[in-house]
């Protein structure tokens, strides 16, 4: 059962907000604080993908899927795979553009942490054509003039399943709330 903490608004951040015209929003379930979370993570398709291992970190730019608060990312390979062979923890970032000069408070953005899952296409075909029918990758490649992925590439699928997200975006009411997947 999914529980979120809201961090409490510093009263000088707090005067400032109302000085602004910024009403922060209480949110009273998780489900309630979902559906914001939902809206930022359906505008947005690139994350930012952290991986590590032997204390070498790297940081892979992605476009995503979802399916609920579930991440999805196709990938032909790269580095990032070999790290997620020896450590499958992962973290991510997301932001939409943002210019403090032009609206201080007008960021929007996350941090998330997780695990990743790795299905290979051919090491994992029933796993892989499951994940790839939990977000209509069908649309994706007709829109592409493509009936399949295609077949000289085996395709690995990274799953990730966030433990925690913590968000924030004060223009539309969200000062710094933590998300939890188990309560």
């Amino acid at each position: 059962m999914p529980k979120i903490k809201q961090q409490p608004l510093p009263k000088p951040i707090e005067t400032v907000f109302k000085q602004s015209g910024i009403k922060i929003k209480k949110y009273t379930s998780p489900a309630s604080f979902e559906r914001d979370l939902k809206k930022f993570l359906k505008r947005n398709q690139v994350l930012h993908l952290s991986t590590c291992r032997d204390n070498d970190p790297r940081s892979t730019p992605l476009e995503y899927r979802l399916n609920g608060l579930t991440f999805y990312i196709v990938s032909e390979g790269g580095g990032k795979f070999a790290n997620l062979e020896k450590n499958r923890k992962v973290a991510f970032s997301m932001a939409e553009p943002y210019v403090s000069e032009r609206d201080y408070w007008g960021y929007k953005g996350l941090q998330a942490w997780g695990t990743a899952k790795i299905y290979k296409q051919r090491e994992n075909p029933k796993q892989f054509n499951e994940a790839l029918k939990k977000i209509n990758i069908k649309k994706a490649l007709q829109n592409l003039g493509l009936k399949e992925l295609p077949p000289q590439i085996n395709y690995r699928l990274i799953e990730i399943v966030p433990d925690k997200i913590r968000y924030g975006n004060p223009r539309e009411g969200i000062y710094w709330v933590t998300w939890y997947r188990k309560g």
